[in-house]
């Protein structure tokens, strides 16, 4: 399988890291004696992603999917579900870092940012 914003292939990520977060009732918390009382309402996956060593042509593919979007599709390894999978998500904290030459190519040093899936878990 590949990577893919809105079905288009990208190079494969140097960092993929997704995370999980419960988002829990109002009423969850700690009790005067110290007992946890939780009540998930739902949880919700980020995902920083980044690359390095994008050619300038690669850095323009990506970001031209997803910054100024509300939305998008994104396609990677879902870790929960252990199946490669699509699913509607939105970016931001982007982060682009110095464009430099490697033996006289152009690469930018890296490029990341959060993805957040639009629906939960």
């Amino acid at each position: 399988m590949a990577f893919k914003i809105n079905g288009i292939d990208i190079k494969w990520p140097t960092t993929y890291k997704p995370l999980y977060a419960n988002t829990s009732t109002e009423d969850s918390g700690r009790t005067q004696d110290g007992v946890m009382h939780n009540s998930v309402m739902f949880a919700n996956e980020g995902i920083p992603i980044g690359w390095e060593l994008l050619t300038p042509a690669e850095a323009s593919t990506i970001l031209q999917q997803v910054v100024g979007k509300s939305y998008f599709d994104f396609t990677g390894l879902d870790p929960y579900s252990g199946q490669w999978e699509t699913h509607q998500c939105t970016a931001a904290n982007f982060d682009i870092d110095l464009l430099t030459l490697v033996e006289g190519k152009e690469l930018w040093k890296s490029l990341s940012f959060q993805l957040s899936r639009v629906n939960p878990i």
